[in-house]
């Protein structure tokens, strides 16, 4: 199964990290695994030793459960405080769809795979929603 995992990971190395959910799919559709409970059990854990090992890095598996809540910004001082500021100016840009009679959005099923849309859509200015979450998102108009 880890030689299966390992090759997933590097057929994927441009889309990583990726969830549990995905990598269990992408064995699934390999006919490596059955769609059980049981199976997806065995892979999380033959995943998790490999990662506690050092086999697979931490990073190329995304938990998604965790809900990272930030912090308001603070400063260490002024000079910290426009160091901030110049940085916001450098990510300054225009709403590229501002008065388009059509706005564009990537909309998915699954929340796991927002990441690598948001990674397709930002360059052109394109906001990506996934599940319930993109029926009730609508920011332009009352439409969905």
């Amino acid at each position: 199964m880890l030689t299966a995992v390992d090759a997933v990971l590097d057929r994927y190395r441009d889309h990583l990290p990726v969830s549990l959910r995905q990598l269990f799919y992408v064995l699934l559709s390999d006919g490596v695994l059955e769609k059980t409970e049981r199976d997806y059990k065995r892979m999380c854990e033959y995943v998790g030793m490999a990662r506690r090992s050092g086999r697979i890095p931490w990073d190329v598996i995304r938990d998604d459960t965790q809900i990272a809540v930030d912090a308001p910004p603070s400063f260490l001082g002024p000079d910290d405080f426009w160091t901030a500021v110049e940085a916001a100016v450098d990510d300054y840009r225009v709403e590229s769809q501002e008065g388009q009679p059509v706005r564009l959005q990537l909309r998915c099923e699954t929340a796991g795979m927002v990441p690598q849309l948001v990674r397709i859509g930002e360059e052109f200015g394109i906001a990506c929603f996934s599940g319930e979450a993109s029926r009730m998102l609508t920011p332009w108009s009352g439409e969905s």
